[in-house]
């Protein structure tokens, strides 16, 4: 459920100038240096990779702060998941015309490998989510940059915390309507080639390939980027700030809300923040 919840919000919106993925924050007291780090929430496992000067500079650092905490008690696990179902006990067929329902149903039985009882199960789930398990049986066998970072968290007892509540980020995603979700979920279908895209640019950060695939999935949907990047970004940054004049800090964030006028990166520099680019070396 958690690899879900993270899928939920595909942030891979980078522009120009920069150019890499890791990023040096010093903080404005000099004592401490911080690192931001953009991510791809879901990658094919044979192409999921962390460098050592990634490692280096998650070593360096105190408290891993992403998006949202990953920790959580038994009964906000079955809160959250909840949350992820259509209401009232409604199911896929229920809010789709008969046409709509038996394109999705057959993609996800066809494409996606799920058997007529999985997908049963499924459809009672918001079409946000359930686009996110399908491209999860596409992959058949992916990783998690945060859970990754959450086991190295873990591993060298470090601090964790989220930029912003899970029930905040649930409800930017209840925001969108039904049949707005069920549109963007069609869209999808029909380019099926989208995500192997923004995969291979992540990979090469390619970040200018990776902005204008995310104009072309949100095209039709005029609030996407404004809701799911900017005004969360304007949100983060009074928590990043406290944070990094505190101790050192790795924030790993969809690589998304790196860059743009309304980037965190941006809005970083905008407060008088030192932000230098890091590179990688695999």
């Amino acid at each position: 459920m958690k690899k879900q919840i993270l899928a939920i919000v595909f942030g891979l919106l980078n522009v120009g100038a920069h150019s890499q993925l890791l990023y040096k924050i010093e903080s404005k007291n000099g004592q401490h240096t911080s690192y931001l780090y953009g991510t791809i929430h879901l990658m094919p496992e044979e192409q999921f990779k962390i460098s050592p000067v990634l490692t280096q500079a998650f070593d360096q650092c105190r408290t891993l702060a992403m998006e949202v905490e990953l920790k959580m008690s038994l009964s906000e696990q079955v809160a959250l998941a909840k949350q992820t179902l259509l209401p009232n006990g409604q199911t896929l067929k229920d809010i789709t015309q008969p046409v709509v329902y038996k394109t999705i149903s057959s993609y996800c039985m066809d494409s996606c490998g799920m058997s007529k009882k999985k997908f049963k199960r499924y459809s009672h789930l918001k079409p946000f989510f359930l686009s996110s398990i399908m491209l999860q049986d596409q992959l058949k066998s992916t990783k998690s940059y945060e859970i990754e970072f959450g086991k190295m968290a873990e591993k060298g007892k470090k601090n964790t915390m989220g930029l912003e509540s899970i029930q905040a980020q649930m409800e930017t995603i209840n925001a969108v309507s039904l049949s707005d979700q069920v549109r963007m979920l069609l869209d999808g279908l029909t380019k099926p080639q989208a995500y192997d895209s923004m995969v291979s640019a992540y990979l090469s950060e390619d970040l200018e390939t990776l902005y204008h695939e995310i104009i072309a999935e949100s095209e039709g949907f005029p609030d996407f980027i404004e809701s799911f990047l900017n005004r969360r970004n304007q949100n983060w940054i009074p928590v990043i700030t406290t944070q990094v004049e505190q101790e050192p800090t790795f924030i790993a964030v969809g690589a998304g809300h790196l860059s743009g006028e309304e980037g965190v990166i941006s809005l970083l520099r905008n407060a008088g923040y030192s932000i230098k680019p890091v590179i990688q070396k695999f």
